[in-house]
């Protein structure tokens, strides 16, 4: 009876283990071939603190100068991605932001955004990337243009037969200052 109970604990306890909690959407093969074609948005957030440091007595101290924080809506944007490497970005949405300085008082804005982008992309399989040459990048400048165009390395967080879903963290110094910004995008396929 020992025996029977404890492959009866054993056979429930494995039961229990193999479910899986976490609804997994069907995946396909990361590939030019497979993500080629005509994509819209879905959603596009963007978070951006700047930092400074200062020397108080020979020690370096770190600041931080301003945060803002960023999301997208009314999308009316279609991204397309071709076999041979190439994507074309182009329409227009809404970027609500909120600026929080470190002294002073929180600004928010909206501003509609004409996004007319194209590059080149290269997909990484190994470490699950995709890296954007915008042909605008020689042209703009990082902290004005960051959420008008896609330019640098991007995780690929999720990419099955519906959506892609890219994000991608970011720093650049400039003189005294680093600003790191976080993006996310979701694209859907049309």
């Amino acid at each position: 009876m020992k025996l029977f109970k404890f492959i009866l604990v054993l056979f429930v306890a494995v039961s229990f283990s193999s479910c899986d909690e976490d609804p997994k959407e069907p995946t396909i093969l990361l590939s030019n071939a497979n993500i080629a074609g005509i994509h819209g948005i879905n959603s596009f957030n963007l978070d951006t603190k700047v930092t400074s440091e200062t020397n108080v007595s020979g020690v370096p101290v770190p600041f931080e100068i301003a945060t803002s924080s960023g999301y997208g809506d009314t999308f009316q944007i279609d991204f397309e991605l071709t076999e041979n490497g190439d994507y074309t970005l182009i329409g227009q949405y809404r970027l609500n932001s909120t600026v929080t300085p470190a002294v002073g008082n929180q600004v928010s804005d909206t501003f509609i955004l004409l996004v007319d982008d194209s590059g080149t992309y290269e997909i990484d399989t190994t470490n699950n990337t995709i890296t954007f040459t915008s042909s605008l990048d020689a042209l703009s400048d990082f902290s004005l243009d960051a959420s008008s165009r896609l330019s640098g390395t991007f995780n690929v967080i999720t990419f099955n037969e519906t959506a892609i879903v890219l994000r991608q963290e970011k720093e650049e110094v400039l003189e005294a200052k680093t600003t790191q910004v976080k993006t996310n995008i979701r694209f859907e396929r049309n």
